[in-house]
């Protein structure tokens, strides 16, 4: 997708939206069915699902505004935030903190099993499909391994602060997902794309901006949720 004016933002966050309503929209329809007892397993589906989409379309550089680009990633992985919130406020900081750590393990997970397969000598007939295979299920080690390492450092911060901070649901992820989210740009930026990319300062701050700008919707799939947190004013539990 190639952004020239201002008139095509709105296709762009329209896929962002639609993204954070369908995964919000399950917990919320599980909640008003009264099935609680699958909102753990159905929000970590959900923010697993949303990494892995987010470390295959990372690898793609999108045009945004003027000279702004940005990976296309940006998208898919500021929705988990919301997810991970949503599972902090709800079961607690240790919860959290296991998402986000059997996340990273099956990431990783994910990337092996793709490198292997796409190494494995394929049948005569495959060769010449071979590379369509590889461009479209291969995760270059680089992207794999900062994503990991980015959302492991800012994604444990999250939680941190997400838990941490007093007041209500909106205040606690107003707060926390500006600071996680720039700490995943400044991590994942160079690890991928040093030496790559030509302006690396320029996707960082292209990066930065949109992840920030996305901060609203994230307070909204969180806010859809309130009711299903079971969560006053009143400290998270640990």
């Amino acid at each position: 997708m190639t952004l020239t004016n201002l008139a095509d933002l709105p296709l762009l966050y329209g896929y962002a939206l639609i993204t954070y309503m369908a995964v919000a929209g399950v917990l919320w329809i599980l909640h008003r069915l009264g099935r609680d007892d699958l909102l753990l397993p159905v929000a970590a589906m959900n923010y697993v699902l949303l990494l892995t989409i987010s470390q295959y379309i990372a690898s793609k550089i999108g045009a945004f505004i003027g000279p702004l680009v940005i990976p296309m990633g940006v998208f898919t992985y500021s929705a988990s935030v919301a997810m991970l919130d949503f599972l902090t406020l709800r079961f607690g900081r240790r919860v959290g903190y296991w998402v986000v750590r059997v996340a990273a393990y099956l990431q990783a997970l994910i990337f092996i099993v793709n490198w292997l397969v796409i190494n494995y000598p394929p049948a005569p007939f495959w060769e010449s499909l071979q590379g369509a295979f590889a461009s479209i299920m291969g995760v270059s080690a680089r992207v794999a391994i900062a994503s990991i390492t980015a959302f492991l450092v800012s994604e444990t911060y999250d939680v941190f602060l997400v838990s941490r901070i007093g007041g209500g649901v909106l205040r606690r992820v107003g707060y926390s997902d500006p600071v996680a989210m720039t700490i995943d740009t400044l991590v994942f930026i160079p690890i991928a794309f040093y030496g790559v990319v030509p302006n690396i300062w320029l996707l960082m701050a292209s990066q930065l901006i949109v992840k920030v700008s996305l901060v609203p919707m994230t307070m909204l799939a969180v806010w859809i949720n309130r009711r299903a947190l079971q969560y006053g004013y009143v400290a998270s539990r640990a």
